[in-house]
């Protein structure tokens, strides 16, 4: 199954690519979600910091555009890294690969990012197991991920978005982290299809 699901979203977002930039209203709503995830940065130039499922490189151009922080980013769709590069061009560090065995060695990163594509990972405890591994002693992990109010409009979404796995509540995002060592220290509605949970490694 595992497999089955990386390889619809390899292959959804390599479709969607070329257009994934100029999608309205999708677009803007990202942006926002990226910036408010952004502004809880406690930004200097001597950071590392990893966006897994970087996209095309939003989040990390903007992140460019306020620090000089070392920038990293990580994503299974090569069409995606492509525009991504394009874009980022020497500001940012982005590699080709699974959350699930993310590239860098242990205790790496002050914080790592991940926006909009956590109900796309198959097996979210080895995917937060994964991200604690490669962040610093009380570095942090910053999720905002989309939840409707209305069940109904889960049942549809995962039906027409391929790759689709689960829609979290906040409980369920505070379980998780609790569950694969880190410290909730906020959580709070984006909106209102979205929930940011920021997590602080524990050991």
């Amino acid at each position: 199954m595992k497999s089955n699901i990386i390889e619809q979203n390899k292959k959804f977002f390599n479709l969607w690519a070329d257009l994934y930039d100029y999608s309205f209203p999708i677009k803007p709503w990202l942006y926002y979600i990226q910036k408010n995830v952004i502004k809880h940065l406690q930004l200097n130039n001597k950071l590392k910091i990893l966006d897994v499922g970087c996209g095309t490189g939003d989040s990390l151009n903007y992140i460019a555009k306020l620090s000089k922080s070392q920038l990293y980013g990580l994503d299974i769709s090569e069409k995606m890294l492509k525009i991504a590069r394009k874009k980022l061009g020497e500001k940012a560090i982005l590699k080709l690969g699974d959350v699930e065995k993310i590239p860098f060695k242990d205790k790496t990163f002050d914080y790592v990012l991940n926006t909009e594509a956590f109900h796309h990972f198959p097996n979210p405890n080895k995917t937060l197991k994964e991200i604690n591994r490669v962040l610093k002693k009380n570095g942090e992990f910053m999720l905002a991920d989309v939840n409707f109010y209305s069940n109904f409009i889960h049942w549809l979404f995962k039906k027409i978005e391929p790759g689709h796995v689960n829609i979290y509540s906040k409980d369920e995002f505070k379980e998780l982290f609790k569950s694969n060592g880190f410290k909730i220290i906020r959580q709070k509605r984006l909106g209102i299809f979205a929930i940011l949970t920021i997590g602080k490694k524990l050991n």
